[in-house]
């Protein structure tokens, strides 16, 4: 139905304000060709950046059947379904959001602003979601493992005229993301986006300074 080469992001980081991020991302073995079975990359002072890979992007429209005979009850929970064929040429530490950002608010949902996406995603800042971080005061903060098993994207084509929309996930087996905040220096709000029903991709933050 659709077909289509493009880059697919698999590590999605947000830095916070003042602070760093390093991530990195591990692929099923064999999924990837050429034998790249992760990627890494990072970021600082509000700044945001992406890894991904190159792939073929196929996305087919389903429907439920009915035949005769016993077998399995199971309906279609989407009317399209997305597979990839990785490429490879893998990109790394591509900037989203340049630094000097107190928030990941306005972050861009696609990896080209100003050009034809097919790929979108949510990685801003929505509302703080777990405990706050505050160094005010007091030293510098590490959370060094922030684990996430997943990362939704969506597929943007045009089926019978109209625009339409398909979610999927990357195939990964876990994204790790180590942040850094400095001593004294502020608050920071937190969107755990690996949270569950969210789309992954570690936090976002959105920065307060001390009083």
């Amino acid at each position: 139905m659709a077909n289509e080469t493009v880059q697919i992001p698999s590590l999605l980081l947000n830095s916070p304000y003042g602070g760093r991020v390093w991530g990195n991302v591990t692929f099923p073995l064999g999924f990837l060709p050429f034998g790249l079975v992760g990627e890494s990359t990072g970021d600082a002072n509000g700044g945001a950046d992406w890894a991904g890979f190159q792939s073929n992007i196929t996305v087919s429209t389903v429907e439920n059947q009915t035949v005769w005979g016993p077998g399995s009850n199971v309906r279609c929970s989407e009317p399209f379904s997305v597979s990839l064929s990785p490429i490879g040429n893998p990109s790394l530490g591509i900037t989203l959001l340049g630094a000097g950002n107190l928030s990941d608010q306005h972050e861009p949902t696609v990896l080209f602003p100003g050009y034809v996406n097919t790929i979108y995603f949510l990685n801003g800042f929505e509302a703080a979601n777990s405990e706050n971080v505050s160094t005010c005061g007091g030293p510098t903060q590490s959370v060094p493992l922030v684990t996430s098993t997943s990362l939704t994207l969506w597929a943007h084509f045009v089926s019978d005229g109209h625009n339409s929309t398909a979610a999927f996930t990357v195939p990964i087996v876990d994204s790790q993301y180590h942040y850094w905040f400095p001593a004294n220096f502020g608050t920071w709000q937190v969107d755990n986006l690996s949270a569950p029903g969210g789309p992954g991709g570690g936090w976002a933050f959105s920065y307060t300074p001390c009083s």
